[in-house]
């Protein structure tokens, strides 16, 4: 193919055929491709495979060139158990912790575990390893159904073996098009559960790109990730002097790579031995009606009932990096500066920050009957906080942003926009802004008719938005106060609880602050009361997944961590909150260190010099040389009795002795469940059991990493 022969096609918004398809990339990545390959400069800091010199234009002749529902509860459907904490009633989202009420599976250390709950004695029955030998594999979170767990992490996959022949699925797919090159890969994977105590990773899916999140409705699973494969062997000049011949070159090679160069590669490896190819399926991958990046943007659809596949994918070439779904669809945003031109004083070249920003949402609808389908674009001035930034009621979506840089709020404002699908476009059909000039955004909720929006500088300005007539929402109330939310949880009855941080007058943040707002007349929001405590943070101000709202109880749990600088006051672990109209009060504290070491065997350490060596935040025992060296989640260190004694000459310890010190540390908790009357909480190291109503101590499990 010469270049003569590619048309253009950028009008172009889904593709029947491959060719079609591969005619459209070539196109779009020759009229793009420079001498510096697909970017608009030199790739300072990068290995340049190929430099072109200037005397080489000769060479060039050669044309073969190389090749909203209401708001959700942490309350199950059996009302005995807490389950994920999701933005939308209905619709799961994957963590790392999950319960049925009969049991836990939580992934800590790269090991999934699994606790029996279902008798009177909770029991830990066994773990599977899922990073394997070369540690590959982080963030993981997990769905579970019946007898099987999916897992979802980002991995990295040079290390494969290649594919074979035979293995290949797909047109022209070529087994180059399937070598990982050692960047991000999605990874996906069956966990069979039916025998706890040997676990097994029966099938795994590796799909290049960045594994985003996922969203699950019945036993229906819709995995989002984003792919950038643009595997080139572009070259690169050697001087100004070589810049139009290696830019002929790359036009070149862009025109005769095949769909591996753009499409991301899969490899599945299960019971039925290896396959691999690219996703997704021609016809399946869309281009929305502005050219924005070879990016791939995916969603794959999964069974938890059946085992795993490939899933079948539904792409829009663009980028994408935050999810929201509703159930019936699942949008996927980014935020992405405008530059200035850069201005040339001379030699130099200088490029000024963006102060615009621009949000691009791409809509796919889901059903549980099929893979999900590319449905729509549209685009938004400002830029994203994050999921709850979206939502989709009643036929409309909604979608708040700043506008302005994010670390200049000088002249930032706020805004609610309402659009709805016309075609393939989502249009603006109304609008809110004027919001919070000179802040931005710090947290967002929509609950049907009604938004609310907290922005912050110095005072948290808290928003409702009455979105009642989608073509003309309006601020319905405002209350200004300290501190702000980061986030918003309604819970009935007009009461909204919010969860971020106290703050002074000029801004400077002071610690947790759990918050009860009666917003039961929109025009009027007021606090009822709030709860600061002093100097802390909370895992649930940045990750909603981290609190707990258990309604029987009418309580509130986060986790709660505070470094006492000054003094001997800190605290690793997670609060109880009372939360109804008569305001909040703390309920009570649990910890992980709740359980004390036991030392069998062992004696107390009578020496006032060696207490005073390692201070309060230890335990020193002199214990038989053959006592354990670990002991519950606390690292220790031995010391063999001579060593010791050259230490401490007053130290009473004999030859068949060892010196056992543990350097005592609190693992912060992470997440919280309710399972009947037990407060289960969870942290990297360890699973540990409360009791619900005093908090009292009952059980701990280890969670290692073998």
């Amino acid at each position: 193919m010469v270049l003569d022969d590619i048309q253009l096609l950028s009008a172009l918004r889904s593709f029947g055929d491959c060719a079609t398809l591969l005619d459209y990339l070539r196109t779009e990545t020759v009229s793009r491709v420079g001498p510096y390959g697909l970017d608009d400069g030199p790739r300072f800091g990068i290995p340049e495979p190929f430099m072109v010199e200037e005397m080489a234009e000769s060479a060039m002749a050669d044309d073969s060139g190389p090749q909203s529902a209401p708001a959700a509860d942490s309350t199950s459907a059996g009302g005995d158990f807490s389950s994920t904490n999701v933005q939308v009633a209905g619709v799961d989202e994957p963590d790392i912790i999950k319960t049925d009420g009969n049991r836990i599976l939580a992934v800590a250390q790269g090991r999934l575990h699994y606790v029996d709950v279902s008798g009177s004695q909770p029991r830990y029955l066994g773990s599977v390893d899922l990073v394997g030998e070369s540690g590959s594999g982080w963030g993981q979170e997990i769905f579970i159904r019946g007898d099987r767990a999916m897992v979802f992490s980002t991995s990295y996959a040079d290390w494969l073996e290649p594919v074979a022949a035979r293995d290949l699925e797909g047109d022209h797919v070529i087994a180059e098009d399937v070598m990982f090159q050692g960047g991000p890969v999605s990874l996906i994977q069956e966990v069979d559960l039916s025998n706890p105590a040997s676990m097994e990773v029966v099938s795994e899916l590796r799909v290049e790109g960045n594994y985003l999140s996922a969203r699950a409705v019945g036993d229906v699973v819709w995995m989002s990730m984003s792919s950038y494969p643009a595997q080139f062997q572009f070259v690169y000049p050697s001087g100004p002097a070589a810049e139009e011949a290696a830019e002929a070159t790359n036009k070149q090679i862009a025109a005769t790579a095949n769909l591996g160069a753009w499409l991301p590669a899969y490899r599945f490896d299960g019971p039925g031995g290896t396959r691999a190819g690219l996703l997704p399926d021609c016809e399946q991958l869309y281009t929305p009606a502005e050219f924005d990046g070879f990016t791939v943007l995916s969603v794959l659809s999964f069974n938890l009932a059946e085992p795993l596949g490939t899933g079948d994918a539904a792409s829009v070439l663009a980028d994408g990096h935050t999810l929201y779904g509703s159930g019936q669809s699942l949008y996927l945003a980014s935020s992405t500066p405008v530059w200035a031109e850069p201005v040339t004083d001379g030699d130099s070249v200088s490029i000024s920050a963006p102060t615009e920003w621009t949000t691009t949402v791409h809509k796919f609808s889901v059903s549980p009957d099929g893979p999900a389908r590319y449905e729509a674009t549209g685009d938004v001035e400002g830029h994203l906080l994050n999921q709850f930034s979206m939502d989709e009621y009643n036929g409309y979506f909604r979608v708040a942003t700043t506008i302005g840089e994010p670390w200049d709020t000088e002249t930032s404002e706020s805004q609610v926009v309402v659009l709805e699908q016309r075609g393939r476009r989502l249009t603006e059909v109304g609008k809110v802004d004027n919001l919070g000039r000179g802040e931005r955004i710090f947290s967002v909720r929509f609950a049907g008719d009604i938004g609310y929006v907290v922005t912050f500088r110095q005072v948290d300005p808290l928003y409702v938005i009455d979105l009642a007539d989608p073509t003309a929402p309006s601020v319905a109330g405002e209350l200004k106060i300290p501190g702000f939310s980061t986030y918003l949880h309604p819970i009935g009855d007009g009461l909204l609880i919010g969860v971020g941080q106290d703050a002074d007058d000029t801004g400077r943040t002071r610690g947790t602050k759990v918050s009860l707002f009666d917003v039961s007349n929109p025009a009027n929001p007021t606090e009822l009361d709030v709860i600061v405590f002093p100097d802390a943070h909370s895992e649930a101000e940045w990750d909603h997944r981290a609190f707990l709202y258990w309604a029987p109880e009418e309580m509130v749990a986060i986790p709660l961590t505070k470094y006492d600088y000054e003094g001997d006051d800190d605290f690793f672990g997670a609060v109880a909150i009372q939360v109804n109209r008569d305001g909040v009060a703390e309920l009570g504290r649990v910890s992980h260190r709740e359980q004390q070491i036991v030392f069998e065997g062992c004696r107390p350490v009578d020496n006032n010099e060696l207490a005073r060596s390692f201070g309060g935040e230890s335990e020193i025992r002199i214990c038989p040389l053959n006592a354990p060296d670990r002991y519950g989640n606390q690292d220790c260190e031995p010391m063999k009795p001579e060593w010791a004694r050259e230490e401490w000459p007053s130290i009473d310890i004999a030859d068949n002795e060892k010196l056992i010190i543990c350097w005592i540390w609190t693992p912060p908790i992470q997440r919280l469940l309710v399972i009947a009357d037990t407060l289960w909480t969870m942290s990297d190291q360890a699973l540990q059991a409360n009791d619900l109503t005093t908090f009292a101590y009952e059980d701990q499990f280890e969670l290692n990493s073998n």
